[in-house]
């Protein structure tokens, strides 16, 4: 109250964990919520070797925002796409390039990034709408930074996908991804917010 500071922004996804339940899609918080050990300080070759894990269940964020809403704070949640979701990706392989991942042990950007089929498409629909549900907030934030091309690049369906979008490279496919969840949240009565 002393400072005014009246926003909570609640960044519960990266590539080290899920940490949100999202009921349609159990394995994400099965799989994606764990790693099997964590960096020593910054990027080092040390390891603590213990399993990481955990997340908030739908009834916990619920009670998180009604303790906000009593004190007049809003609580805007991050969901990362479409890079930073290697912890998802480790739960469901046929978001990413298809092959088996881990849930990052280090800290960092990885090449793995949502693949921008209509399955993965609605699979973050379907994981907005469950947020939406949760947190009554007028922006809802989906990060959008820190995705590499490489994968997109290198993936002869993503370049036809980019052809038949009539897009110019792997960035306007990015832009056109970004794009799907803005209508999506609009057609909610919500706003997108991210990182530039």
């Amino acid at each position: 109250a002393l400072f005014k500071i009246n926003t909570f922004h609640f960044h519960l996804t990266d590539d080290q964990g899920w940490r949100v339940e999202i009921k349609k899609y159990p394995r994400l918080t099965q799989i994606g919520s764990v790693r099997p050990k964590t960096v020593i300080g910054r990027n080092t070759a040390e390891y603590d070797n213990i399993p990481h894990g955990g997340f908030y269940t739908q009834d916990d964020l619920r009670e998180i925002v009604a303790y906000a809403a009593e004190r007049h704070i809003t609580v805007v949640p991050e969901i990362d796409m479409p890079g930073h979701m290697v912890a998802a990706i480790a739960a469901y392989p046929e978001l990413g390039d298809g092959k088996p991942a881990e849930v990052m042990m280090r800290w960092g950007v990885s090449d793995r990034v949502l693949n921008t089929k209509p399955e993965t498409v609605q699979f973050c629909r379907d994981v907005l709408t469950e947020i939406m549900d949760i947190f009554p907030s007028e922006f809802i934030h989906i990060g959008g930074d820190e995705c590499p091309k490489t994968q997109w690049e290198k993936d002869p369906a993503e370049q036809q996908r980019i052809k038949e979008r009539g897009l110019k490279d792997e960035h306007e496919l990015q832009s056109w991804f970004i794009q799907q969840m803005e209508d999506h949240l609009h057609q909610n009565g919500r706003r997108l917010i991210g990182w530039d």
